[in-house]
C-alpha cells in the first residue's frame, strides 16, 4: 500500500511539474514512467501462472520437538517470477489447532526453488499443512495476483513414552493374570491352575493333585490354564462435541500408556481404533514396539476429525467379530456411554474425562489437568525393543 502511494504522489509531481513548467523533460519522466508502471502490470499478469508446489514433511515426530518442511516450487514456463509469498496452513486434525507460516519466494524461468520452513506442536495429532493460496508480483511490488496452490503433507506428532499405574485397572478380587490367561476354557500351562474338579476316566495321572486328593478323601485333578492372546481390547475414543486440545491429548497419551504398560508387563492385548479414511474399524496385537507405532500412527493419523463417536459402533457392527473377555474403554467425553453396548460382549473398565476423579467398580475418572497424578503415569527410562521390554539407550 505504501508503494502504491509513493507512485501516485510521483505521477502527481510530475503531471503538476510538466504542466506548470512546461518543461518537455517532465513530459517524458512523466511517459517513461507510464510505461514503466504499464510493463510492470503485464509482469504481474504473465508471472507466476504455470508453477507446480509440492510440500514434504517427515513422517512422524515428537511432540514439543522441532521438524523441518519443504515447500518445492517448479516453474515450469519461461518466464521468471521474482517477487511471491505464500501462506501454509496448518491445522491439527485431531484438536483443531491451527497455524499458519508466511514464505516468500522466487523461482526464475523453467528452474526449481526450495523453501525451508520449521515447525512443532505442543499437541499430540495429525498436523495437515496446505499450500493453496499465495500472490505474484510485479518487480516494483506494486501489483499483486492471488493465485492457487495445490500442495498438501501431514505430520503425526506422537506421545512421549510413558507407562501408567495398572492398579487403577484393578476391580476388587481381580488381579493382572486375569489378562493373561482364559477365564472361559483350560490349557496346558503348568504355571497357573485354571480348576480343580474330580478325577474322570480318561484324565491324566499327571494331572492328580494328589495332596489335596489325600485331604479330601477324593481323587482330584489341577487343570492347568490357557494363555491366550485376546484377554483384552483397548479402544480409544477420540470425538470430542467441542473441540479441547487438552482432553484430545489426555485421550491419547492414557491411550499410549496402557498399550506400553501391557508391553512392559508382557500381558497380550490388542487395540481397536477407527480408521476414518477407510470407514472401518482397525484392530491389531500391540506385542512389539513395531505394533505399538502403526496402531497409534492408524489413531492419529485417521482417527480424529469424526463428527460422532465410532468405535464401539464400528466394533459392535460386525456379528462375526471376536468377543473379548476384559474390554478398556477411553474417552475425553463426560457424557459419552458408547460402553454401555460393550457390557453385551464382556466386563468393561472405563476411563473417562471428567471434573471430579473416582474410581468405582468399573468406571474410572480422570481430569484433563492433572490425568497424570490421577493414573500415575511415568516417562519411561528407555526406549522400547521388540519384546516390549525397556532398554535404556
Amino acid at each position: 500500500m505504501k508503494k502504491r502511494i509513493l507512485m501516485i504522489t510521483w505521477f502527481i509531481c510530475m503531471a503538476l511539474a510538466a504542466l506548470y513548467t512546461g518543461e518537455y523533460l517532465y513530459v517524458c519522466i512523466l511517459a517513461v514512467s507510464g510505461v514503466v508502471l504499464v510493463m510492470s502490470g503485464v509482469y504481474c499478469l504473465l508471472s507466476g501462472r504455470h508453477i507446480k508446489s509440492t510440500l514434504k514433511l517427515p513422517r512422524v515426530t515428537e511432540k514439543d520437538s522441532i521438524f523441518q518442511g519443504n515447500l518445492e516450487l517448479e516453474n515450469q514456463s519461461l518466464w521468471p517470477f521474482f517477487y511471491g509469498k505464500g501462506e501454509v496452513a496448518c491445522n491439527n486434525i485431531f484438536n483443531g489447532e491451527e497455524k499458519k507460516i508466511l514464505l516468500p519466494f522466487s523461482v526464475m524461468g523453467r528452474n526449481k526453488s526450495k523453501c525451508t520452513f520449521e515447525g512443532s506442536s505442543q499437541w499430540c495429532g495429525c498436523l495437515s499443512f496446505s499450500f493453496e493460496k499465495w500472490e505474484s508480483g510485479d518487480f516494483l511490488q506494486i501489483f499483486h495476483k492471488k493465485r492457487k496452490g495445490n500442495a498438501q503433507a501431514d505430520i503425526v506428532v506422537m506421545p512421549e513414552r510413558q507407562t501408567l499405574d495398572l492398579s487403577v485397572l484393578l476391580r476388587e478380587g481381580f488381579d493382572m493374570e486375569s489378562f493373561r490367561y482364559s477365564t472361559l476354557r483350560p490349557g496346558d500351562d503348568p504355571g497357573e491352575t485354571y480348576d480343580i474338579r474330580e478325577y474322570r476316566p480318561g484324565d491324566s495321572v499327571r494331572q492328580i493333585h494328589w495332596k489335596l486328593s489325600g485331604k479330601l478323601g477324593s481323587t482330584v485333578i489341577r487343570e492347568k490354564s490357557f494363555p491366550v492372546d485376546d484377554a483384552v481390547l483397548i479402544l480409544a475414543e477420540p470425538f470430542q462435541k467441542e473441540s479441547n486440545p487438552q482432553k484430545a491429548e489426555a485421550v491419547v497419551e492414557i491411550f499410549s500408556a496402557l498399550l506400553l504398560s501391557f508391553m512392559e508387563r508382557k500381558i497380550p492385548c490388542q487395540a481397536a481404533v477407527y480408521d476414518g479414511r477407510n470407514g472401518c474399524l482397525h484392530i491389531e496385537k500391540v506385542h512389539s514396539a513395531q505394533a505399538y507405532e502403526n496402531i497409534m500412527y492408524l489413531f492419529l493419523r485417521y482417527g480424529g476429525g469424526n463428527k460422532e463417536a465410532q468405535t464401539v459402533r464400528e466394533y459392535m457392527k460386525n456379528p462375526g467379530i471376536k468377543k473379548f473377555a476384559n474390554y478398556i474403554y477411553i474417552t475425553g467425553e463426560a457424557e459419552d456411554h458408547e460402553d454401555q453396548y460393550l457390557k453385551q460382549k464382556g466386563l468393561v473398565t472405563v476411563l473417562r474425562c471428567g471434573q471430579n476423579p473416582d474410581r468405582n467398580t468399573d468406571e474410572i475418572i480422570y481430569t484433563k489437568e492433572n490425568y497424570h497424578q490421577e493414573l500415575g503415569m511415568r516417562n519411561m527410562n528407555g526406549v522400547m525393543d521388540f519384546t516390549g521390554t525397556a532398554k535404556n539407550k
